[in-house]
């Protein structure tokens, strides 16, 4: 079991972007919305640390977000976990996430 993602959750790229993402109001955990893939997927990258030149991009967008629950749904989607994994269009495409919570649990 993976702790639930919300908006408060840190969801960044390797070379520390921050992404901020889109909640659902329907469920809410220690005052911040749950989060699903698709508050991730297609969100902007901010304060990617890699310098850009010829062979290197910062990450600017989440082009994918892999990590839902199966049975714990928001609008019948599986709501996003901590155990999530994706890519950037960055060089350093790599995502991963910390909940940042510890009441909410979910397979």
């Amino acid at each position: 079991m993976a702790f639930v993602l919300t908006t408060s959750s840190d969801v960044h790229c390797p070379s520390q972007g921050t992404v901020t993402p889109a909640g659902q109001s329907k469920l809410v955990v220690a005052g911040a919305q749950v989060v699903r893939l698709d508050g991730i997927t297609g969100k902007s990258v901010a304060g990617c640390t890699i310098a850009t030149s010829n062979s290197t991009k910062q990450c600017s967008t989440v082009v994918s977000a892999t990590g839902a629950a199966g049975k714990l749904t928001v609008g019948g989607v599986g709501v996003a976990l901590g155990s999530l994994s994706g890519a950037t269009d960055g060089s350093t495409s790599g995502l991963s996430a910390s909940a940042g919570q510890s009441k909410l649990k979910a397979v």
